[in-house]
């Protein structure tokens, strides 16, 4: 063998079973490789010429694709994995970005944009930043060429490849853009080849330049749309409200009615006893016996102007209202006081002033319909929020936060930087836990925290704080049936009013929204079994204090049952009208006694079939 070499290309001659002596052999190649040579080492330098310019114009063309799409980046990224993938003819690729707040990585997958086949909607993982070969690259900023992925030191199945696919070969590559590294790419099994080569390392790093220009534009352009809607909705919100003025807070603070209605403190309390003039004063009473006015030196001035500021951002529509949030706040007082949850360690007094904050803000500016409506209906706030889901619910946090940023308005300014920080995070943990679907969505792991729940763990205190959030936003459900009645008519009521709004622009609403369709007493039934009685179980494994909450809903549950044969002899359509007649306690106590004879009669014959 005679090695032929010339920086930075090498050939190997084999001679097999020369008849000549080997110095012969060696001088016959050597003389005619002085002809060969050039032209050999001039072709592939051709090829690799074509090949680059071939490579370069696929760069020029993707480039231009994903600079078409930056107005959507769940397109842009779609696009950017499926370009990658016929760059380097890789089997499978994925792109994910950093998420910095929760120091995690984010993929989002479209459909056929993975190389797993096609789904309906584009689904999101999420992953620890630090583990896997995507951890790696992220760490150093290099990019990581694995021939057999399998054996590489840093490999983790979960991260770094999907589930039910064998994963030969990985190339993955830092994205990166003016501030730093704000994803990675990975590109899975090279197809017709067993790894990926130096070019397709060469396209990778060229590719990611593109990518990360591409992301931030469209991060940008996203933030300027965001932007503009938010400006919109905000000059709407200052069209709809007017100011607190310097009398109003000077009048509240100045207010001398009796403001020590004992029973307050009370789970069950019930607002009717409260002159409505004067629940602001009330909540500003209820900040300063908990002691956060002045554990957080909060001024008397700015504590008043933020409630009454707070009471103008709610609208007069019939449940989500200023009384609701009253209600709401009240419990959460009420809860802190009755299961002492600063004392006995289930809350900080920050998460304590937190809770209280949440209970007054959760619902403002609340239009009386639902996420699905605001989605379906491609209002403005869907086109604001829908993309990180609980609409509402990001509104509301939006113009808590609109009002905390107000002058004058701003309570929590004497909190170091750190807790506020804290502060905001948890007023958005709170008011985001009253959207019901996440909370089915994590009641499974709420039963499983409440029979081990662990004071100072931080995730269950976490699930603890979604299910009293939850506990009060659904506290209507404990006061006297005659509350519950008119709470279940103001829902209603609200529910119908969207409904017809649903058929006057052509949809077709769901039961419950539908006057026409919705039998009140299964409603209710259904609502109390499904959602209150599984959170008020739950959260008293936790907080045992909290176990006549259940009694309370059972019997709810009762009355509703022996409503059930009143409401079926009317029409459908006037069970409201039912629900708010005086004659409907009557009917219906006269229906519980009624069962619980046939009961004693039952038992009685059972008991005589048994001495028989």
């Amino acid at each position: 063998m005679f090695p032929i070499g010339d920086n930075p290309f090498s050939i190997i001659i084999c001679a097999v079973a020369p008849k000549i002596v080997e110095e012969q052999v060696a001088l016959i190649i050597h003389e005619c490789f002085v002809f060969v040579w050039p032209v050999l080492k001039k072709s592939v330098a051709l090829e690799y010429e074509c090949t680059l310019k071939q490579k370069c114009q696929q760069l020029l063309r993707v480039a231009r694709r994903l600079f078409t799409q930056v107005a959507s980046l769940e397109t842009l990224l779609q696009m950017a994995m499926e370009q990658a993938k016929q760059l380097t003819k890789a089997e499978y690729c994925s792109v994910m970005l950093v998420d910095v707040d929760r120091m995690e990585l984010v993929e989002r997958s479209g459909p056929g944009h993975t190389g797993l086949g096609d789904v309906s909607e584009t689904s999101e993982r999420r992953f620890p930043i630090n583990i896997g070969i995507t951890g790696q690259v992220i760490k150093t900023g290099k990019l990581i060429n694995c021939k057999n992925a399998k054996e590489h030191a840093a490999f983790d199945p979960s991260v770094d490849c999907y589930p039910d696919i064998e994963c030969k070969s990985i190339l993955c590559f830092p994205i990166c853009e003016r501030s730093g590294i704000i994803g990675v790419g990975l590109l899975i099994n090279k197809i017709g080849d067993p790894y990926f080569d130096a070019m397709d390392e060469e396209m990778a790093l060229a590719f990611s330049i593109y990518c990360g220009v591409c992301i931030t534009h469209s991060v940008v352009y996203q933030k300027i749309q965001e932007a503009h809607i938010r400006n919109a909705l905000t000059n709407e919100l200052v069209m709809y409200h007017m100011k607190v003025s310097d009398a109003e807070v000077s009048r509240m603070l100045e207010c001398t009615g009796y403001h020590n209605q004992g029973h307050i403190t009370s789970l069950h309390f019930n607002l009717r006893a409260l002159p409505l003039r004067e629940l602001p004063c009330y909540v500003f009473k209820m900040f300063s016996d908990l002691g956060f006015d002045k554990k957080f030196n909060i001024k008397s001035q700015k504590l008043a102007r933020f409630i009454l500021h707070v009471k103008k951002g709610y609208r007069d529509v019939p449940y989500h209202s200023w009384l609701h949030a009253f209600n709401v706040s009240q419990w959460a007082y009420a809860a802190i006081i009755n299961y002492k949850l600063v004392s006995q360690g289930y809350y900080t007094e920050l998460q304590g002033l937190m809770y209280m904050v949440a209970g007054l803000v959760h619902d403002m500016d609340h239009r009386g319909t639902t996420n699905s409506f605001q989605i379906q209906g491609q209002t403005t706030l869907a086109a604001l929020y829908s993309s990180e889901g609980s609409v509402m619910e990001r509104h509301h946090l939006a113009q808590a936060m609109c009002v905390l940023n107000t002058d004058g308005c701003d309570i929590l300014e004497s909190l170091p930087r750190r807790e506020y920080d804290r502060a905001i995070i948890l007023l958005r943990d709170y008011i985001l836990a009253t959207d019901l679907a996440n909370y089915f969505k994590n009641l499974n792991d709420f039963k499983a925290i409440s029979y081990d729940f662990q004071k100072g763990n931080r995730s269950h205190t976490s699930a603890l704080q979604a299910m009293m959030m939850n506990a009060a936003d659904l506290s209507d459900q404990l006061k006297d049936w005659g509350s519950v009645k008119k709470t279940a008519a103001a829902v209603l009521t609200e529910f119908f009013k969207q409904g017809e709004l649903e058929k006057s622009l052509g949809g077709l609403p769901v039961s419950i929204m539908d006057r026409e369709k919705c039998f009140i007493p299964d409603l209710e039934i259904q609502f109390l079994n499904t959602t209150c009685l599984p959170l008020f179980e739950t959260l008293c494994r936790i907080i045992p204090k909290a176990n006549p909450c259940v009694k309370i809903i059972d019997n709810h549950i009762e009355r509703w049952d022996a409503a059930r044969p009143i409401f079926a002899e009317v029409p459908i359509t006037a069970g409201l009208s039912v629900l708010l007649s005086p004659e409907l306690d009557t009917l219906i106590e006269k229906n519980i006694k009624e069962k619980e004879r046939l009961r004693l009669e039952a038992d009685a014959a059972e008991r005589s079939s048994e001495t028989d």
